[in-house]
């Protein structure tokens, strides 16, 4: 007699860059593959080119920034300090800001997912959740296309500003945020941007991110993101000036 046993057909397997993207619109669908199938190369790939056009779109603005911030501080020395600061900055050679710049964008994203991959732990073992570093790691990896996308938007903004308009680092708070009825306490106004539009919907994300992918329930989830949220703002307000 044959076999009437049926053989399960093997699944589909999963496409890291679509699944990467699909963070954008269908966070729940995309957290769900990842938990099944943990992706994170071709996210860590588009999310260093992503940083890494940002950083080129805003260099203009940022070099500018630099050297209005040179002048400003020229203009509080002595004679003597600002000969001698003028012949140190005449040193430097253009490209070095530049440099600075594109480095940064190729090693900061990793700093970046290796600070949330340990909160988004720390939050799984205090809630009771799943404490394996790598969907932590994952999911941070992943989530990260709503700060890299963000980055490209705020950087065009800039650019259609002008750099010439860029002349203090509050002058890069481009996206709509509270930070934006705040003046004259740059303190203050860094830590309200740290909660601009693009900054709510990665904390929206992540709180999918927790729930789908290291079984936190919807409260430990959201505490976990939400002191995230607070140590960003209390870093932003710090280094504000």
């Amino acid at each position: 007699m044959a076999s009437t046993e049926t053989v399960p057909a093997p699944q589909a397997r999963e496409n890291g860059l679509s699944t990467y993207f699909q963070v954008l619109y269908a966070p729940s669908e995309a957290f769900d593959k990842l938990a099944r199938t943990p992706m994170w190369g071709w996210a860590a790939l588009i999310g260093l080119l992503l940083t890494l056009i940002a950083t080129i779109i805003g260099l203009p603005a940022t070099v500018h920034m630099i050297h209005a911030t040179q002048a400003q501080q020229l203009s509080q020395m002595s004679a003597d300090q600002v000969a001698q600061q003028r012949e140190a900055l005449a040193k430097v050679p253009e490209w070095v800001y530049g440099g600075f710049g594109i480095v940064g964008s190729l090693v900061g994203p990793w700093l970046y997912w290796l600070i949330a991959a340990a909160i988004f732990l720390i939050g799984a073992a205090l809630g009771g959740g799943e404490t394996r570093f790598q969907l932590a790691w994952v999911a941070a990896v992943n989530a990260y296309v709503i700060a890299g996308v963000g980055s490209i938007v705020t950087y065009s903004i800039i650019a259609l500003r002008g750099a010439s308009n860029i002349n203090a680092p509050t002058d890069f708070y481009a996206l709509p945020s509270l930070a934006m009825l705040v003046h004259g306490s740059p303190k203050l106004a860094g830590l309200l941007y740290a909660y601009n539009i693009v900054n709510v919907w990665y904390y929206i994300v992540a709180v999918i991110a927790l729930e789908r992918m290291l079984k936190l329930g919807r409260g430990a989830a959201v505490a976990t993101v939400v002191v995230m949220s607070l140590l960003v703002a209390g870093l932003a307000a710090l280094f504000a000036k």
